[in-house]
């Protein structure tokens, strides 16, 4: 963390930055220092390290400019803005270099509550804690309070002493906490206004958006926030509640950068407890709650009860459903009115500027980049329904064929064929139906790679230990985000598409893999391959490791197996474990639908939608060199899905009184 700073280290970080981004004070962009670095490079390797070793900027090396971006529309006080600041190519690399080093013991500092800025955690792990919770203690008719805290200017208001402290806290040392203070200390900035900026000032708190560092800070201050939850929770003062049917799980709270939630049992003494702390929070941080713009929520609580409660605090009452993180939290999201606005979204996309103005390639481009991923953000975590995905679908389709929402044109070419990959003779397009299956299968893939994860935990405690995965679900069982999900992985089995098949168990010392039940020989579980001598086994949980302990491995059976199918079995069970050497390392999920071994989406949804849509015909034929529209015109002509004259004839139009080629509409004929 505190070692000196090397040449390889700011080389890395320096291509680690964006080529193209906006320009600060100095002027230069970092495409400039990768394309020219065989000039500057040493150069830059010495200002960087000026910093290190001294923990101070020159004047000019550690300024920014300032753009105020709209929150909102039409966009008047200052609190409308988001203040970015553009920063400097030097103290970029530095804070690039720090953040790195940090980044590497940021998983160790922060506690399980937090989702933000740290790898293997994501935006939308707190929804779906949520919406677990939610569902448990309705169904268990547990009253219980849900606030959502708005901090006010968040980024802005930390008290840089009070950052040192916390370093000082989580045992960072003298160096690392001098070149902390040395970034704060030295950064100067200016407001641009109508592109102009205005003279400089010193900044006297908060932390820049746009540094690369702020993020990792700031976490640290929420984290002392977590640390202060946790302790006023112990003491009793603070009664959070505990989630689950199998084990028991403690909710109090939940963290998203400056999103913050609170979850407890329904009374007044909570409410008052978690103001007061927010109130010592401020004090210390200088983060300041925006009470008027919080809200209480009740689960199981009459809304008077939850209108007093919040005048008592003075925050807004609320009610279920809710928006957390730009999802809906309680929400039956079934229903067609629950997608309303993703559907807007994407029908205002699908303006008639666009379609008029864009050729066939420049709509397929826009299809592909923008049209399919709009929806993403809702599909990560929620089914959308049938008649959502046909809607959207019918948006993509009538955009791509260049036709407006009420204007009739005729469709040549199957949407499905044009939904298809190039290899099966479509566009490769990809059909938002795969797209939602996909993302939802990486909560299935996650749950297994991240057993201790926050809400891995939560769908555990709740659902079991398998979550629901090994054993099929029965219609009435009561629906959760969680469920839903399963049940949508057993439909897409039922279509014929099982992704589960492609999760298997790569053996290290055998502790967390199931002999029986796990896929880690072969292409299917030993329960299923080897019936006969499963039914003889008396721990139908046993590991690995314990079944391969075992003298001969028949220290489990009620009996020996007999002659006959059981003793062929046996001979040729052990036949296929024979090769298998346990080793001192942990047992680990492996994905075997491609050659990365890890999951991924794209290889997911490619999958889908090659099992589902039309398939057959030759591949198609993509020039990269030539404009799309004209690979899309050859497409059509290899399907012959033109409107010759005997294509429209084929389709009924009277084209026998069209008159397609005389001798007069030549400009030269042999008639004077």
């Amino acid at each position: 963390m505190e070692e000196d700073v090397s040449y390889d280290e700011v080389k890395r970080a320096v291509w680690e930055c964006g080529s193209d981004k906006a320009l600060g004070p100095d002027g230069f962009t970092f495409e400039f220092f990768k394309k020219f670095w065989y000039l500057v490079g040493e150069d830059v390797v010495r200002a960087v390290s000026y910093f290190f070793m001294t923990g101070w900027f020159p004047r000019g090396c550690n300024s920014s400019f300032i753009t105020l971006i709209p929150k909102v529309h039409d966009a008047k006080l200052v609190n409308d803005f988001r203040p970015i600041s553009l920063i400097g190519c030097q103290y970029k690399i530095v804070g690039k270099i720090l953040a790195n080093r940090l980044a590497v013991a940021i998983d160790d500092l922060v506690s399980m509550g937090q989702s933000a800025f740290i790898k293997g955690r994501q935006i939308l792990d707190g929804p779906l804690i949520l919406n677990e919770a939610v569902a448990w203690c309705k169904r268990n008719k547990q009253k219980s309070i849900v606030f959502k805290i708005d901090f006010q200017k968040a980024f802005d208001s930390v008290r840089w002493d009070f950052i040192d402290d916390i370093l000082y806290r989580f045992g960072f040392g003298d160096r690392w906490r001098m070149w902390i203070r040395g970034c704060f200390t030295s950064c100067m900035g200016s407001i641009l206004v109508n592109g102009s900026p205005t003279n400089e000032f010193r900044f006297q708190r908060g932390l820049r958006q746009g540094d690369p560092l702020s993020p990792f800070l700031f976490i640290l201050v929420i984290e002392s926030l977590n640390v202060s939850v946790k302790k006023i929770v112990e003491r009793g003062l603070f009664l959070p509640i505990q989630v689950g049917n199998f084990q028991k799980v403690t909710l109090s709270h939940l963290f998203y950068a400056d999103d913050a939630i609170f979850i407890g049992k329904w009374s007044h003494d909570n409410v008052i407890a978690m103001s007061r702390l927010l109130q010592c929070f401020y004090m210390a941080s200088g983060l300041n709650v925006n009470f008027h713009k919080s809200t209480l929520i009740g689960v199981n609580v009459p809304f008077h009860e939850v209108e007093c409660m919040a005048s008592n605090v003075g925050c807004k009452p609320g009610k279920m459903p809710f928006n957390y993180l730009g999802v809906k939290v309680g929400e039956n999201m079934s229903r067609i009115e629950s997608w309303r606005e993703v559907i807007n979204k994407v029908s205002n996309k699908l303006s008639s500027w666009k379609i008029k103005t864009l050729s066939i390639g420049g709509r397929l481009t826009l299809l592909k980049s923008v049209l399919g991923s709009l929806p993403t953000y809702y599909m990560s975590i929620y089914k959308a329904p049938q008649a959502v995905v046909k809607l959207l679908e019918s948006f993509r389709n009538r955009f791509f064929i260049g036709a407006d929402s009420d204007e009739r044109k005729s469709t040549w070419i199957s949407w499905k064929k044009v939904l298809a990959s190039k290899r099966e003779g479509g566009l490769g397009v990809n059909s938002i139906f795969a797209l939602n299956y996909a993302l939802l299968f990486k909560w299935v893939w996650r749950f297994r790679m991240q057993p201790n994860a926050m809400w891995s935990q939560v769908v555990r405690a709740i659902h079991g230990n398998d979550g629901l995965l090994k054993e099929p679900l029965w219609k009435s069982y009561p629906n959760s985000v969680w469920v839903i999900i399963v049940k949508a992985m057993s439909s897409l089995k039922d279509k014929g598409v099982d992704l589960m098949e492609f999760c298997q168990k790569k053996v290290g010392d055998g502790q967390g893999t199931h002999f029986w039940l796990d896929k880690w020989v072969g292409d299917q579980t030993l329960k299923d391959a080897y019936p006969r001598i499963f039914a003889l086994e008396l721990n139908k949980e046993i590991k690995v490791a314990a079944k391969l302990e075992q003298r001969d491995g028949l220290g489990s059976y009620r009996r020996l197996p007999r002659g006959g199918i059981e003793e062929e079995q046996m001979m040729e069970m052990r036949s296929a474990i024979s090769p298998i050497i346990l080793s001192p390392v942990p047992d680990r999920w492996v994905w075997m639908l491609d050659g990365s071994r890890s999951f991924t989406v794209g290889f997911a949804r490619t999958y889908i939608d090659k099992k589902l849509l039309i398939s057959g015909g030759d591949p198609t034929r993509w020039c990269k060199v030539i404009p799309q529209r004209v690979n899309i015109l050859a497409w059509r002509i290899s399907l012959d899905k033109l409107p010759t004259r005997i294509n429209l004839d084929a389709r009924g139009f009277d084209v026998t009184t069209s008159v397609l080629f005389a001798v007069t509409h030549l400009p030269f004929s042999d008639e004077s």
